[in-house]
């Protein structure tokens, strides 16, 4: 088996020096992408402050439903579309039960009584 031998090096070996490329590629690319990240960051928290949906509040008032909507509590047997044909009977049925589905965010036309509504005013 052959053994491998190492040796020190000389003592006179002359000392590694970096090119002007060299410092280049091993300080100023990392600096470089360095100064962008912290650019790149200071630019999503100063256009995130701005642009919050927290900031969404301050530009818009609260609406008072009662000129827009009344409230009526569902009854045992009553339905979307009975609801809507009482609330304003001058309008094509299926616009209110619409505009009812939209104003109370529900998911589906299922309503139970007891439940409370908004529905639109006649307009």
């Amino acid at each position: 088996m052959n053994a491998m031998v190492f040796s020190a090096p000389p003592l006179n070996a002359p000392r590694l020096t970096l090119t002007r490329r060299g410092r280049l590629v091993f300080l100023g690319i990392p600096a470089i992408l360095t100064a962008a990240m912290m650019l790149f960051a200071l630019l999503a928290i100063a256009l995130g402050s701005v642009a919050s949906p927290a900031q969404a509040s301050v530009n818009y008032a609260a609406v008072d439903m009662a000129d827009y909507a009344a409230t009526v509590t569902v009854l045992q047997g009553d339905s979307l579309w009975s609801i809507a044909a009482a609330t304003d009977p001058t309008r094509d049925v299926r616009d209110v039960v619409l505009e009812i589905v939209a104003l109370n965010d529900l998911g589906s036309g299922v309503i139970q009584a007891g439940q409370r509504l908004f529905v639109p005013l006649p307009k």
